[in-house]
């Protein structure tokens, strides 16, 4: 099939099925897909369709997958992964959408001719007709399941549940909700009122965040290309959590600022547009994400500062990119196990394993303490991550500031005080809490000595 036609020929259900196989077939991230293998031969509502779907079958995969494991009798080969993706899509439509039955279930059949894979109907229709028959006895089968109950795999309910045992089950709760659609406004361009009448203008509608300055949250989701003035580089999408990094770092004119982790650009642009003054450097360790940073910069019109340089290097390759000269700020968002973003990237529970935590626990160490060594003294560095795992986050912190000579540093004390205090060292903030995703922040100030 032709896949660069406009003409709406691809049902959605075949393209969430297209790409709900390259997730677990294929091992690939929702957002490596939507960026490299858009749906283009579909109408603007069946790819929404297509959408709730694919995002439906991953946030309730692990408890799809734990009833079918109580009706599949003979698991299938890896090749044939696509056909267990349309018993996966099939059930979640049975369990969960108000799609009429026989269409959910006919419509799946269908699927298995549509990839050329007959011989599968029978096993397609039977699989799913006995889950309608059986349903209610599978429920209480499976009912004290962790897995089932929370759909997610067993080691991050655990580890929730270790490091957070009064909160892990609202944790897992959120992480199978919708996440609200937050776009931050370049105020340097537009006021947060003006930008509220122009949504109005647009029929859309949104409200101020609570803590993040420059952040409205939208009422319902939209695609970015109905947005006014984005391609003008009024707004970008950027969860409030992330946001309020800015406001941690204290920025002045003239300071030399480093954002060591840059990849996707939404607190180096932040930076420049509420501190245009500041001499920042962006380093980037990815080149396909460095490009996009680029992209970013030049939408949002900040690609003519000369107070800013972008760098394709590894930050802990220091005689690659750093030209000796010490840090006012500093600002590293580490690579972790992205357990507070559960929520926007459901294929993270699938994809993510347990053994990956130690190895991340050890790459965050090693970019802190570089970090810290690039910072001038009374400098203030801001240690940035999308988990909700404390050896990621407060643990890591309280074993930096036992080798090292360091002050806390909260929020300015208007956004401090309205903050859910969940740790002493940091901000922890769980997913869903004042429409933010999991998210930690901790900022440190370096010693004279």
């Amino acid at each position: 099939m032709d896949h660069s036609t406009n003409r709406p020929n691809v049902s959605p259900r075949l393209q969430a099925l297209w790409w709900l196989t390259a997730v677990i077939k294929d091992g690939r991230s929702v957002n490596d897909i939507f960026a490299n293998q858009p749906a283009k031969a579909i109408t603007a509502s069946d790819r929404a369709f297509a959408k709730q779907l694919l995002f439906g079958s991953l946030r309730y995969f692990h408890q799809l997958k734990a009833i079918l494991d109580q009706l599949i009798e003979k698991p299938l080969k890896h090749k044939d992964l696509d056909v267990y993706s349309i018993l996966v899509l099939g059930l979640y439509q049975l369990r969960y959408l108000s799609v009429p039955d026989h269409a959910a279930l006919s419509e799946s059949v269908e699927l298995s001719r549509k990839i050329k894979k007959p011989w599968a109907s029978a096993l397609v229709n039977g699989i799913l007709r006995n889950y309608q028959r059986q349903s209610a006895d599978i429920d209480k089968k499976l009912a004290q399941a962790k897995t089932y109950q929370y759909s997610h795999p067993n080691w991050i309910i655990n580890q929730l549940e270790a490091d957070w045992p009064d909160d892990f089950q609202s944790i897992l709760t959120s992480n199978n909700q919708r996440a609200p659609m937050t776009i931050r406004v370049n105020r340097q361009k537009v006021s947060l009122d003006q930008y509220l009448k122009e949504l109005e203008n647009s029929d859309l509608s949104a409200s101020v965040h609570p803590l993040a300055k420059d952040a409205l949250v939208l009422d319902s989701p939209c695609d970015v290309a109905k947005l006014p003035g984005f391609d003008q580089g009024l707004v970008s999408v950027q969860d409030a959590a992330a946001q309020l990094a800015v406001d941690l770092l204290d920025l002045q004119p003239s300071l030399r600022v480093l954002d060591g982790c840059a990849a996707p650009g939404g607190k180096t642009t932040h930076i420049l547009q509420r501190q245009p003054d500041v001499k920042l450097t962006s380093v980037e360790i990815s080149a396909n994400r460095l490009e996009k940073i680029r992209q970013t910069v030049e939408r949002l019109d900040l690609v003519q500062s000369s107070n800013f340089t972008l760098k394709y290097a590894d930050i802990l390759d220091i005689d690659r990119w750093w030209d000796g000269e010490l840090f006012d700020r500093v600002l590293i968002d580490v690579p972790c196990s992205a357990s507070g973003v559960i929520r926007r990237n459901p294929d993270i529970k699938l994809h993510r394993k347990k053994t990956d935590l130690a190895n991340l626990v050890k790459l965050q160490e090693r970019i802190l303490t570089v970090a810290w060594t690039l910072l001038k003294p009374k400098g203030r560095l801001v240690y940035a991550t999308c988990s909700v795992f404390k050896d990621e986050n407060e643990l890591q912190i309280e074993h930096f500031l036992q080798n090292n000579l360091a002050e806390l540093i909260r929020l300015p004390l208007e956004i401090d005080e309205q903050m859910v205090r969940h740790s002493e060292i940091g901000h922890q903030i769980f997913p869903n809490e004042t429409q933010m995703d999991g998210f930690y922040l901790c900022g440190l100030k370096k010693s004279d000595g």
